[in-house]
């Protein structure tokens, strides 16, 4: 194990097949047709060269794009990595949809969750890494290793009531630079009317991930 401190705590072995593990990417409804020409999502590194429609807190992005380094992956930037979660509905959601990022209350309708497995991701043949918690925390340990896995408190990441817990329910996937469409496998939105624009905006590709209301995603 390594990064910023090595995951120490230890929990009970669990079986967990990457191949069945889903991870969850979540970016504004108005992000979509820059990753559809793109071929997939960017790291924030690359993003931050364009004029995405950005949903989380400006400095703790650029904390993840000059200050927390992956040791694992040659110290490289959090903000060098396409994140995702390992739950739907995370905290990150909730103080975007409360209005602390800039959006209006209520916002999370046009957020949308763009979703894979750990076994898609890590088949990319890039480097990848598994944080214990929020990888722009300054406290956040990294691995990539598989067994780090067993170490995840599973039970914050999938509670509905996390208080206390966000840490270590906002533990993330890390992907270097690019995750390519062609591994995407689900968008979830918000509403009927959401997701009827996602399938709109997908008319015309190849590569067609299921497009689900998913209301219990959501605050």
């Amino acid at each position: 194990m390594c990064g910023q401190n090595s995951i120490a705590t230890k929990r009970p072995k669990m079986n967990r097949e990457p191949d069945r593990i889903p991870i969850y990417h979540i970016t504004h409804l108005d992000n979509l047709p820059g990753i559809l020409s793109d071929g997939g999502l960017h790291s924030d590194k690359i993003m931050a060269q364009r004029n995405p429609t950005a949903i989380g807190y400006t400095h703790i992005k650029q904390r993840r794009l000059s200050e927390i380094r992956v040791g694992c992956c040659g110290g490289r930037f959090v903000g060098e990595f396409v994140p995702f979660y390992f739950c739907p509905r995370s905290p990150m959601l909730y103080t975007i949809n409360r209005g602390n990022t800039g959006h209006a209350p209520g916002c999370q309708r046009t957020i949308l969750h763009l979703v894979s497995t750990l076994a898609a991701g890590i088949g990319q043949n890039r480097a990848w890494a598994i944080s214990d918690g929020n990888a722009g925390a300054s406290h956040v340990s990294f691995s990539a290793d598989l067994a780090v896995l067993a170490e995840l408190d599973w039970a914050a990441i999938h509670a509905r009531q996390w208080q206390g817990r966000i840490h270590q329910k906002s533990a993330e996937f890390l992907l270097a630079d690019f995750f390519a469409w062609t591994n995407l496998q689900r968008i979830g939105c918000h509403s009927d009317q959401i997701a009827l624009q996602v399938i709109n905006l997908l008319k015309n590709q190849t590569n067609l991930p299921d497009v689900s209301v998913e209301p219990n995603w959501y605050y």
